[in-house]
């Protein structure tokens, strides 16, 4: 064995340890990891266990209250724990479905974990239904006189208004309305949701201006004439005559907050841990509701019920119940209210009839074009999605693709006539000849164009929204019901409806 030096073992123990040094150099640097990281990743995600333990970054909008809890875990927001605390609570007391005894309410983890991040606060029926007492009571006096008739209006002379029939009949309505609930949740996250749903899904509501109705009715004040300008000779001296002056007119509009109620049913168990994966789906469910109503009662508003004449059902009685009863909307006001403001198409869509729309929305006697709109936004036609695919395609309409880029596109938007924006909406329904629904589907055959003024109509909310359920034993469900009020109104100078200009309707198109 030959011999070696000293120094030769040391210069290859040098060149071995400089040689490892490269490798686990090589093997640790950030392009050597970041590979290792990635192919490893993905197999340990499909791992129940470890994904089941690991907890990932949190988006800064998340709720962070509810870190590291159950509610967490299945995706829960502040608003969905809100919403599956509420729901249990007004199951408390109610017999269960699959077993023996009744709901107990919420559960001690979810109480503690409501309590904790929710500022919504439960204030007992009678302290609710002492604030719309109040509400009522500050309303009356500032109705006018002129709402009031026959004995009603000798007794609202007097300011003996708790003495009125239209008083009596409005706290009758609200005690009516809320007998035999136990508590009203206040403040809540989900509720403010439920309201901004139409607002994100709709297609037709969200063009109207709304307002906060704090109280039963609103009134608006409407104005009806400009001041006239007056051409005067000069003044030459302090004793001068006084010049002529103008007077402007101006009326009001009322606006009533009616009530809606949505019902979803569940079949099965309610119980708080079974219905958890769930909560998501039935708010975005009620929030679709919402949204997709809220267009249809601007839109389709006919209070007419009777055997014949709704616009929504021409030849059928609508039942009571049907939200389109509720006040009339911006269709009605262009095929019943003002004829004028209407035209039997009798024939396919074409530019020319959807530029006389504009030419109709005039009022010369109070100097108002509500056709051609300052900014062309307001100027919006809605139309059945046959309707609208139609328009689309003639030469001169302007279609989404050619201006989205950089554009203010509404929901639904399909293209815009003239520069103002054409709306596709499944709340239009084509209709039979005259512009009205029959009962009979295969008689709806004709489209329709409803052209509006946004700034023409106004929606008022009763920001309160109440929750409750109730179980069905004979079928097996629970149905979770929600309960709100929202009313419109409609801009008319005259004070009738007869006077509205702000919109037209084209009825008959042949598709």
């Amino acid at each position: 064995m030959p011999e070696i030096t000293l120094e030769e073992l040391a210069k290859d123990i040098r060149q071995r340890l400089d040689s490892v040094d490269e490798k686990v150099s090589e093997a640790t640097s950030d392009v050597k990891l970041t590979e290792l990281v990635k192919s490893i990743l993905p197999t340990l995600a499909e791992d129940p266990e470890f994904a089941r333990k690991l907890k990932f970054g949190r988006d800064p909008g998340e709720d962070k209250e509810l870190v590291g809890t159950k509610y967490a875990r299945w995706g829960l927001s502040l608003a969905d724990v809100e919403f599956l605390h509420d729901i249990q609570a007004g199951l408390r007391g109610q017999k269960k479905v699959n077993d023996t005894g009744v709901y107990e309410g919420p559960s001690e983890s979810l109480a503690k974990t409501f309590e904790a991040i929710s500022d919504a606060v439960y204030l007992p029926m009678d302290k609710v239904r002492e604030l719309d007492r109040k509400a009522i009571d500050d309303l009356f006096p500032r109705i006018p006189l002129s709402e009031f008739h026959g004995k009603d209006a000798e007794l609202a002379a007097k300011g003996k208004y708790e003495l009125t029939g239209a008083y009596k009949r409005a706290m009758l309505a609200m005690d009516t309305a809320e007998s035999g609930f136990g508590q009203q949740l206040i403040g809540a996250q989900y509720v403010g949701e439920l309201w901004e749903a139409p607002r994100k899904l709709g297609r037709i509501f969200p063009l109207i201006d709304s307002f906060e109705m704090t109280d039963p009715t609103a009134y608006l004040p409407v104005e009806v004439d400009i001041p006239e300008m007056l051409f005067v000779t000069e003044s030459t001296s302090s004793s001068a005559s006084n010049y002529a002056t103008s007077k402007t007119g101006s009326q009001r509009v009322q606006v009533d907050a009616k009530k809606f109620v949505i019902h979803q049913m569940w079949s099965g168990e309610m119980e708080e841990d079974s219905i958890i994966p769930y909560i998501p789906f039935l708010r975005r469910q009620a929030a679709l509701s919402v949204a997709h109503y809220s267009d249809s009662v601007v839109l389709n508003g006919d209070t007419t019920n009777a055997a014949t004449g709704n616009i929504n059902l021409d030849d059928a009685d609508p039942a009571d119940t049907k939200h389109y009863l509720a006040f009339d909307g911006i269709r009605h006001a262009g095929l019943v209210d003002n004829t004028g403001n209407s035209k039997d198409s009798a024939g396919a869509i074409t530019l020319a009839l959807l530029n006389a729309q504009r030419g109709r929305m005039l009022d010369l006697t109070r100097l108002v074009d509500w056709g051609h709109p300052i900014d062309p936004m307001d100027l919006v036609r809605i139309a059945d999605p046959e309707t609208a695919d139609a328009i689309s395609m003639i030469d001169e309409v302007l279609t989404v693709d050619k201006y989205g880029q950089g554009a203010t596109i509404l929901n639904g938007e399909l293209a815009r006539v003239q520069g103002s924006p054409l709306v596709s909406s499944i709340a239009m329904s084509k209709t039979e000849a005259d512009g009205k629904v029959s009962t009979t589907a295969a008689n709806n055959t004709k489209g329709q164009v409803a052209a509006f003024n946004r700034r023409g109509y106004k929606v008022g909310w009763r920001r309160r929204v109440r929750v409750e359920t109730e179980r069905l034993p004979a079928t097996d469900q629970t149905r979770i019901v929600y309960s709100l009020r929202l009313g419109m109104g409609r801009f008319t100078p005259t004070g009738a409806a007869a006077g509205i200009e702000s919109s037209d309707v084209l009825y008959n198109i042949s598709l």
